[in-house]
């Protein structure tokens, strides 16, 4: 029985070793792996039979049999012991769960695809996939001609048929930027680099494609041959690749593919059906019918054309049919290429039929950027632009009319839904966008980040210019000066971050309104900078900052973001930036200072981003002794309705915190969290590591009310989660993770029946050694209806999930264990 007890407690010592790298892990978004879970599920059975092993003999009075037995069983425990202990050492617990491959199967998608010339490239591509002697499949064909969209046909196919394991589809564009490609594979397959550099990443990525399982990889819009192996590819029969390309050359002599399918333009009968669909009612008023069908054939065919056209008409009167094929049969501009030419007359007519002069400026700034748009980037240029009339006086109704405008670029498909947090401008609407901006409203932009460009652009127009952006190239030297009287936006991103900016460089732009020097080299702020009286938006984004004290100059000041800069100390003159409504800190993990009453100074702030930057918050009452913001300067800030913020230290808290307006906030308190950019659709994101001395005060209800993603750790001191808070939270949450608790034992506590997380889509427990219910109580059977995903870990004490009642009402629930 020693032997027992010895071998027990080395059990016990590696289960626990085990389990704190698996809540490492699963703090991190990870899933743990299932050779670990049997593992542990095997040794808590293995300690039932020693529990049931003493206490069947405890007291007892034994004879020598009944003592031999005993030590045979005892033996026999050991034994499966020692095979726990030998199979106990695992290289690693968990894994990165895949991010799935997004699809809009919306109407306009579906009639796409389900066309026969669609359908049957579609079934060549999958047979090719099935093939073990080809890995490598070409798909070629002219711009806007569908084959993005086509590539998510696959994406959803090769999911239903489950031809692959995992599928990873990237869009490479005209300018292939190889750590963003990496890091777009490397999220979907749940992979994380622990390597910096991109050889380091290839090879990892590398490996990770070579193992067991079954991969697909579509690379989306290819330009210029492509180094697969830099990149971490190397195509095999279980990993196959997909190449999509304007030009066949790329693909089949210069990559190598081994089957290439083209994709046409449609046939008159397929672009009428597919023009007839999208435009609705009125193509069947016999009038109107004979003029589409000649729209319809003015649109050569192209899907891009034809859907942008056939939704900017949609239900219009007779009348403006007739002007819109005069208007595509007009003469295009001289100096438009001959690819160009074909799509100029349709997206310029989609772009003339917007409702509003506010959706076409709002395009042709769209125009001036990346094709990857971020949403909270276009909301700082169109403020700072002035782009928000009347009736729009805060930051939350810019966001909201923002919101309500690319709606309707959308819905006219002059933007794309690309990812979460931003969108995409198909290259032919912004290359159209682009020339109606330059020959129209005095906008000039140059987009080339293929290091093409080396000079500074000589442009005669320039003294007229509203709006300039030169994105990319390896120019090194810039014009001491320019004169552009009527400059209102300027956007400079370079590759070279060696580049010095002139001092006089902003001489002459007296009225801008937007500056964004993203990746620039900045020892001090030029003092050119400091004389602009009336910019509203300064970006240092991604900067290398040295003195920036004299940005204290620059009063009119609204938008200030330092976001990525290596900044570390957020200088005392910002305070002086009294009309500042938005300062974006995110990501400046060099910042370590921040002097008392800056923040406090920024009464009109109404949203500060500081994830995964500035945590060094004082204690209010230090006073004289502060050399740090203190959290109580927050509530200053009576405007603020954004926050992104990280408390490691819970003694910093301030007791009286004021956020009753808050509208969207990620706020982190405890020294359990990693910072994690959120990935979600969420706006409401809090995380407590729990402490008796703050989790009942005023503040943490306020916040509990409208929470959409919660997690809780260490809830001490408590028996139930709802009890303790306001009984009329939790109604929005979305996705509850709840960890480490030695002493709950219910999350819920209920004396009559409620409806308990309507809206709750993600539930995960783990670690709750006390947890014997999820509910005590009674709980109405609408409750956790739109439950998702459910995962219940090392909770040895809970014996049933939920009554079968309550289950039986999932009827979204796709992913448990």
């Amino acid at each position: 029985m020693e032997d027992l007890k010895n071998q027990v407690k080395s059990l016990q010592d590696a289960k626990s070793k085990v389990q704190h790298s698996i809540y490492a892990a699963i703090r991190n978004g990870e899933e743990i792996e299932d050779d670990v879970n049997t593992w542990l599920t095997k040794i808590r059975e293995g300690e039932e039979e020693e529990v049931e092993t003493r206490s069947s003999n405890i007291g007892a009075c034994l004879n020598l049999k009944q003592r031999h037995q005993l030590s045979q069983e005892a033996k026999n425990i050991v034994g499966n012991i020692a095979e726990l202990l030998k199979n106990g050492t695992f290289n690693k617990v968990s894994y990165r769960p895949a991010l799935e491959v997004g699809m809009w199967a919306t109407t306009r998608y579906m009639d796409y695809v389900n066309l026969q010339s669609r359908m049957s490239i579609a079934k060549g591509i999958m047979e090719a996939l099935g093939d073990a002697n080809i890995n490598k499949i070409g798909v070629w064909g002219m711009a806007g001609v569908g084959k993005s969209t086509l590539m998510r046909e696959i994406v959803r196919k090769v999911n239903k048929e489950k031809l692959f394991d995992e599928v990873a589809m990237v869009i490479v564009s005209e300018s292939p930027d190889l750590r963003r490609i990496q890091g777009e594979i490397a999220d979907t397959l749940g992979l994380k680099f622990d390597q910096e550099t991109e050889k380091g990443r290839a090879s990892q990525l590398q490996r990770r494609l070579s193992k067991d399982k079954k991969i697909l990889v579509i690379l989306d819009d290819i330009w210029k041959p492509l180094d697969l192996v830099e990149i971490g590819i190397i195509p095999s029969e279980r990993c196959k690749i997909v190449l999509t390309s304007r030009n066949r050359d790329v693909l089949t002599c210069r990559m190598g593919t081994q089957k290439d399918f083209e994709i046409q333009t449609l046939l008159i009968e397929e672009a009428w059906d597919l023009f007839e669909k999208m435009a609705g009612e009125s193509v069947k008023d016999p009038n109107v019918r004979g003029i589409a069908t000649e729209i319809a054939k003015e649109c050569a065919g192209l899907p891009i054309a034809l859907v942008t056209v056939s939704n900017a008409l949609k239900n219009k009167i007779l009348g403006e049919w007739k002007d819109a094929l005069r208007q595509l049969r007009r003469l295009v501009p001289r100096h438009v290429t001959e690819m160009l030419k074909r799509v100029y007359s349709p997206i310029e007519l989609s772009y003339k039929k917007l409702e509003s002069q506010q959706l076409k400026s709002l395009v042709l700034l769209c125009a001036q950027l990346s094709p990857f748009v971020f949403y909270r980037d276009l909301l700082k240029y169109c403020y700072g632009y002035g782009f928000f009339h009347d009736g729009i006086d805060t930051l939350e109704e810019a966001r909201n009319m923002l919101d309500t405008l690319l709606g309707k670029l959308r819905d006219s498909c002059l933007i794309l839904e690309s990812f979460i947090h931003g969108f995409r401008m198909h290259d032919l609407v912004r290359d159209v966008a682009t020339i109606i901006a330059s020959e129209d409203h005095n906008m000039f932009v140059v987009i080339r980040d293929d290091g093409g460009l080396r000079t500074w652009p000589e442009v005669d127009s320039f003294k007229r210019c509203e709006a300039f952006s030169l994105l990319g190239g390896d120019i090194n030297q810039l014009p001491n000066e320019m004169e552009c009287p009527e400059l209102r936006f300027f956007h400079l991103c370079l590759e070279d971050r060696s580049l010095q900016i002139p001092d006089t460089f902003f001489q002459g732009m007296d009225k801008l309104n937007v500056l964004d020097l993203t990746k620039t080299q900045l020892p001090s702020l030029p003092s050119s900078l400091l004389l602009l009286r009336n910019l509203q938006t300064l970006c240092l984004d991604q900067c290398m900052l040295g003195d920036i004290s004299g940005i204290g100059k620059l009063k009119n000041l609204v938008i200030l973001s330092l976001l990525r800069s290596d900044i570390s100390k957020l200088p005392k003159e910002i305070a002086s930036l009294v009309h500042l409504r938005l300062l974006d800190l995110s990501n400046c993990s060099k910042l370590e200072m921040i002097l008392p009453n800056v923040i406090s100074s920024l009464v009109k702030l109404e949203e500060l981003y500081m994830g995964n930057s500035f945590v060094q918050w004082e204690d209010e009452g230090l006073n004289d002794e502060r050399k740090n913001a203190s959290l109580a300067e927050l509530n200053h800030l009576s405007k603020l309705t954004s926050l992104d913020i990280q408390i490691p230290n819970v003694n910093n808290l301030s007791k009286d915190l004021m956020f009753e307006k808050l509208e969207r906030y990620t706020i982190c308190i405890g020294d359990v969290w990693d910072w994690i950019d959120s990935t979600g659709r969420t706006s409401r994101r809090l995380k407590l590591k729990f402490n008796p001395s703050f989790q009942l005060q005023s503040w943490v209800k306020l916040l509990w009310k409208r929470v959409e993603d919660l997690r809780l750790d260490k809830l001490n001191g408590v028996e139930s989660v709802i009890p303790e808070m306001d009984r009329e939270g939790l109604q929005q949450l979305k996705h509850l993770h709840i960890e480490n608790n030695a002493e709950l034992k219910y999350i819920l506590n209920l004396r009559t029946p409620v409806i308990a997380f309507p809206t709750l889509e993600m539930f995960v427990l783990e670690n709750m050694i006390s947890l014997e219910e999820i509910c005590h109580g009674k709980l109405r059977l609408t409750s956790f209806k739109n439950l998702r995903v459910l995962k219940v870990i090392s909770c040895d004490k809970l014996k049933y999930v939920f009554s079968s009642s309550i289950a039986r009402a999932f009827h979204y629930l796709k992913n448990w264990r």
